[in-house]
């Protein structure tokens, strides 16, 4: 782009030094006061752009591909209620550790506060949601501005990586002319400046941030919970919701072995799936948490967890129930303890502190599996083998068994996105322990359902491995707009919709049997009628219905062989899927109730 007016010279400053502290990825949605950015990001050489028409799809796309990619995305819109679009994605992204880098273009100040169209008060517009907001001064080329220009770049790049990741905000008002009109004045201020001032570093950012080291914990705290680990027989090592990377899970699975204790594994930890040991791993843990005869005469005396709150309700309850037991949570950044029954916080990098106590534990004794784990671990493949046999012997294909199809089907390498609400907790109830490598993703810190199919979008460009979207009809119309992204040619997807005409999770609630059933519907179930293959058509895209396991297992193999973005449709009855999850509990119970009890 040739920086013709001040409003390119300063987007182009702007844009060059988000560059070179490691942004390469922008989505714009179409607006006039923004265009200088957009052009801008257009134009750059290390940057790809994409153009989304719902700054909201877009908020939550650029959410998917930064988490995919563990790296920042920007989010380029207009002013007015553009950027209040944002909001959604932006708090997810805040909860989940996401960076986004958002650039909200603005009016100047004197034309805000006077009945100017589009224009809304933009000025820490996400609150609490963002670790930086600046905002800049309308372009100027006077040196020491453009500087300030380039550091704030610099600033806000760090802060949207730092620790703890998250969004950063910066408002960017624009004069006239917003369109890449020459100004001769404005190109002979520009051509007369200094070198830095007009180029920057060039080959380095304005201000090199060195990012701090990880938290670490004093040696002499580790030694103390490590001894604190090895007295204790009964106790479990838990992984909630943490993406860890392949060296991590090496590691907590090592200290599940150097402690002999049990390893509790959410899906969206990714210690279910991999090659590392998973010899202690409880399968099915979910499903074993309800059977509570079994529960009651097997408590854990001490919990060490590394992650979020896993997604089983079964868990928390157990803990509320059982103050007693101790609990330990390993959390860099938040306050992750909703039972506020914790009893320490550990303020540390997770690798760092489970090596440590690894090494000091095998240092101590190297502990074979307790008699406590190997009850756990056996319940759980009992719990396995129960909940695998009753979906194989099902006519038909209900929502349970999708579940489980679609864990045979993926290949190694491949990403799983999983909408919240039911399918995560379906996820967590079935997907067994696999030595493939999957990456399982999720919205999972706001947990709502909104721009689930932009988020999974995003993610299928920021992996690059075949991706899957697991999702129920309702949060797949909640993100329609999202489905214009699948017709881009760059996005290979399959979505596997889990179709039972409303919202199947308040089957499952106390207001499903409390209400009026004609109430329910209209208020919790929220059934649309819509015949989704019908509508999808009007996207261009392709849907195709399945209606048993092998005729799943197939259309996923297909489309996962193919490029695009394919649906295949799930139809299911939410009474009946409430009644198999009933039945699916209670046999796991009587398998594992202990003798004499009944």
């Amino acid at each position: 782009m040739q920086r013709v007016n001040r409003n390119l010279v300063w987007a182009g400053a702007l844009v060059d030094e988000l560059a070179r502290c490691g942004l390469r990825h922008a989505c714009t949605s179409p607006g006039s006061r923004s265009a200088p950015l957009a052009l801008t990001f257009a134009a750059h050489p290390e940057i790809h752009d994409r153009s989304i028409l719902d700054e909201r799809s877009a908020g939550f796309f650029a959410l998917g591909l930064a988490r995919a990619s563990r790296s920042p995305v920007a989010l380029v819109c207009t002013s007015g209620t553009a950027a209040a679009n944002y909001l959604p994605a932006v708090i997810e992204a805040h909860y989940s550790h996401v960076p986004l880098v958002l650039l909200t273009a603005d009016r100047p100040p004197e034309d805000r506060d006077c009945g100017a169209g589009q224009t809304i008060d933009q000025v820490k517009l996400y609150g609490p949601y963002v670790r930086y907001f600046a905002e800049l001064p309308p372009p100027d080329l006077q040196p020491t501005l453009l500087r300030l220009l380039r550091r704030v770049a610099c600033r806000a790049a760090a802060a949207a990586v730092g620790g703890p990741p998250g969004p950063i905000h910066l408002n960017v008002p624009f004069r006239e002319p917003l369109a890449p009109v020459a100004i001769p004045e404005d190109l002979q201020i520009a051509e007369g400046l200094d070198p830095l001032s007009r180029e920057g570093r060039v080959r380095d950012a304005m201000t090199h941030v060195v990012p701090a080291e990880a938290p670490r914990v004093p040696r002499n705290e580790v030694e103390q919970l490590a001894k604190q680990i090895a007295r204790e027989p009964q106790g479990w090592l838990v992984a909630g919701p943490l993406d860890a990377t392949p060296e991590l899970s090496v590691e907590l699975t090592r200290l599940a072995r150097a402690s002999g204790w049990p390893l509790l594994a959410d899906p969206l930890s990714q210690l279910r799936s991999g090659p590392h040991d998973r010899a202690l791993l409880v399968d099915a843990h979910d499903a074993v948490l309800r059977a509570k005869a079994f529960v009651e005469t097997h408590l854990p005396r001490a919990v060490v967890r590394f992650g979020a709150m896993p997604t089983s309700k079964s868990y928390r309850l157990l803990l509320e129930r059982h103050p007693e037991i101790t609990q330990i949570v390993v959390d860099p950044w938040g306050w992750s303890d909703p039972t506020a029954l914790a009893s320490e916080l550990v303020r540390a990098d997770p690798s760092t502190l489970a090596r440590a106590l690894a090494a000091d534990l095998e240092a101590l004794r190297p502990a074979p599996a307790s008699e406590f784990a190997e009850h756990w671990i056996h319940a759980g493949r009992t719990a396995r083998r129960i909940l695998d046999s009753a979906l194989a012997e099902q006519a038909g294909l209900s929502e349970p068994a999708a579940v489980r199809t679609l864990a045979d089907s993926l290949p190694d390498g491949a990403t799983l996105f999983v909408a919240s609400s039911m399918p995560i907790r379906d996820v967590d109830l079935l997907w067994p322990s696999s030595a493939r490598s999957l990456r399982v993703l999720a919205n999972r810190g706001a947990n709502g359902i909104d721009g689930t199919v932009s988020s999974a979008l995003g993610s299928a460009v920021g992996c690059g491995t075949p991706l899957v979207l697991l999702v129920g009809d309702l949060t797949l119309l909640h993100d329609w707009t999202g489905l214009l992204l699948a017709r881009e040619q760059d996005i290979d997807a399959t979505i596997v919709v889990l179709d039972n005409n409303g919202g199947g999770i308040f089957e499952f609630l106390p207001v499903a049997s409390a209400a009026k059933r004609e109430i329910f519907e209209r208020h919790f179930a929220t059934a649309q009628g819509v015949d989704l293959c019908a509508a999808l058509q009007g996207f261009g895209l392709a849907c195709s219905v399945v209606e048993n396991a092998e005729a799943l297992r197939s259309a996923i193999e297909a489309s996962l062989q193919n490029p695009g973005v394919q649906l295949v449709l799930v139809r299911a009855d939410r009474r009946e899927n409430l009644e198999l999850h009933r039945k699916l509990s209670e046999a796991v119970a009587r398998a594992l109730e202990p003798p004499g009890s009944s």
